[in-house]
C-alpha cells in the first residue's frame, strides 16, 4: 500500500495519506497511535468505499506540522475540509477512531456540508467525572498496549507493526502520543460536547465492551448530544477496536455508511 502526498493550496501544508478502493468516498481519521496496524481494516473498507486515510498534522510523516496547528478544533477541522476540497470531494462519509473520532465530530459540527454520514468509534474529547478511563499519557511505553487492547495476543505486535525494529516502533509510538497530548492532556475535554448538537449528518457512535481508555458510559454521552444518533457496541474489543476486530468494525461501518 503506497503512501501518497498532496499539497493543500490554502495552507501550503503537505498531507501524507493512503488511498484505496472504489465507491463512495470515506475519510478515515486515525487513532492516538496514528495509522499503525490499520491495513486490515482499510483493506476491508476498500472493498466498498474509496478510502482516504491521512496522517493528521503531528503524526507519522506529518509530525513536523504539530507546532503549526492550534490546540483548538478549528485548525484541524479546516485542514480536513481543505483535504477533501483539494481531492475534489464535496462530501464523504467520515469514520473517526479515538482522537480521530473527536476530529471527525468537529468536522461534522463546523463544516456540516462536508460530512454525509458519521461513524465515531470510542471517541475521546468528553470528560465524565464518574466514568474516567485509563490515562494513556501516564503509562510506561512498554505498558501502553495494555490499556489500548483487550486481546493480550495483539498487545506486543499491533502498534509496532510496519516498523523496521521494535525500537523504531516505540519511537513512533512516543511521537504519536506527543501529538495526542497536545489536544488531550492533561484532561481529555476538548469542549466538543457543546458543539455536538450542531451535527446534522446521520451518526453512529460505537463503543467497545472492554475499552479501558473510553469506558462504555461515554457512548450514550455522545449519542444523546448528537441529534438522531445511533449507538452500537463491539463485544470483547478494546480501545483500538478496528485493529482487534477489523471484520466486525468494517461490517458496522459498511452497513451504516451505505444506508440511505
Amino acid at each position: 500500500m503506497d503512501l501518497r502526498t498532496l499539497r493543500i493550496p490554502a495552507s501550503g501544508r503537505t498531507v501524507h495519506y493512503y488511498r484505496a478502493g472504489k465507491g463512495q468516498p470515506l475519510l478515515y481519521l486515525h487513532h492516538v497511535a496514528g495509522l499503525a496496524g490499520f491495513e486490515p481494516a482499510l483493506e476491508r473498507l476498500a472493498e466498498s468505499f474509496d478510502v482516504i486515510a491521512p496522517f493528521a498534522p503531528g503524526w507519522g510523516p506529518s509530525k513536523d506540522d504539530l507546532e503549526a496547528i492550534d490546540r483548538g478544533p478549528l485548525d484541524l477541522t479546516l485542514h480536513h475540509g481543505d483535504l477533501l476540497e483539494t481531492l475534489g470531494i464535496e462530501s464523504a462519509s467520515v469514520v473517526g477512531i479515538s482522537i480521530g473520532a473527536w476530529m471527525a465530530a468537529e468536522l461534522a459540527a463546523i463544516l456540516p456540508a462536508r460530512v454525509r454520514r458519521l461513524v465515531l468509534v470510542n471517541p475521546l474529547g468528553i470528560w465524565l467525572e464518574d466514568a474516567q478511563g485509563a490515562d494513556p499519557f501516564a503509562q510506561h511505553p512498554l505498558e501502553m498496549t495494555r490499556v489500548l487492547f483487550a486481546d493480550p495476543k495483539l498487545r506486543e505486535t499491533m502498534l509496532l507493526a510496519g516498523h523496521p525494529s521494535p525500537v523504531e516502533g516505540l519511537i513512533a509510538e512516543m511521537l504519536a502520543l506527543r501529538a495526542s497530548a497536545k489536544f488531550l492532556w492533561p484532561i481529555p475535554d476538548t469542549g466538543v460536547a457543546s458543539r455536538l448538537p450542531r451535527i446534522r449528518a446521520a451518526t453512529l457512535v460505537v463503543t467497545s465492551e472492554k475499552d479501558a481508555v473510553v469506558p462504555a458510559a461515554h457512548g450514550p454521552a455522545w449519542q444523546t448530544r448528537i441529534p438522531g444518533a445511533k449507538l452500537a457496541v463491539l463485544p470483547a474489543a478494546g480501545h483500538l477496536a478496528e485493529l482487534e476486530q477489523p471484520e466486525a468494525f468494517a461490517a458496522l461501518v459498511r452497513e451504516f455508511a451505505l444506508r440511505g
